[in-house]
């Protein structure tokens, strides 16, 4: 296809690309290397009209952006339907100790395991390793420190799994003041 491709074509071109990158999708800098001979702003706003045209016509799909990869997921009134369809398919939810390892994680990433169990003062050993088993958490090296104990972040599936496209995207918390007010409250009883 040459740069004088019509809006359609290059519309059904990215349609086809990203519907065959499945629940990976694409990145912006992935389409631009196949797509070499188009502009990345007329990437991006090819992209942004598809996003517009899956949200006003009445489709069972629409074009998103989680973790700066671009996807075409179902529609939230198709969500029944799949269930019952895949309801073989169980995904059970995170327990309360998996939540707040995994929100340490997120918030304070990169980091190890004995930083998180500072924090919540238990072993968090087994909490990673289901985090991790989940495909929620990885391991993104050493800590350069004695003992050079492994460095944990947050992976892709997390921004699929919430449905967020940044960190910057979760809730703001003060940890500091969080723990802090707990702290008073305990010494005032």
């Amino acid at each position: 296809m040459d740069s004088s491709a019509s809006s359609e074509s290059l519309k059904s071109l990215l349609e086809g690309l990203i519907f065959t990158s499945g629940e990976e999708g694409l990145t912006l800098l992935q389409l631009q290397s196949v797509l070499d001979w188009c502009e990345r702003s007329t990437l991006v706003s090819t992209l942004e009209e598809m996003k517009h045209d899956c949200l006003s016509e009445d489709r069972g799909i629409e074009l998103v952006r989680y973790g700066g990869c671009w996807k075409y997921v179902a529609k939230e009134p198709i969500y029944p339907f799949a269930q019952k369809l895949y309801s073989k398919i169980r995904s059970s939810a995170l327990s309360a100790p998996a939540m707040e390892v995994l929100s340490l994680v997120a918030y304070r990433q990169p980091i190890t395991r004995v930083q998180i169990d500072e924090i919540r003062g238990v072993s968090s050993d087994m909490m990673l390793k289901k985090l991790q088993a989940r495909g929620l958490v990885e391991t993104c090296g050493h800590l350069d420190a004695i003992g050079r104990p492994l460095l944990y972040q947050v992976t892709p599936a997390f921004y699929d799994t919430f449905g967020i496209e940044s960190l910057g995207d979760l809730p703001e918390v003060e940890l500091g003041e969080m723990q802090s007010s707990l702290f008073d409250e305990v010494e005032e009883s």
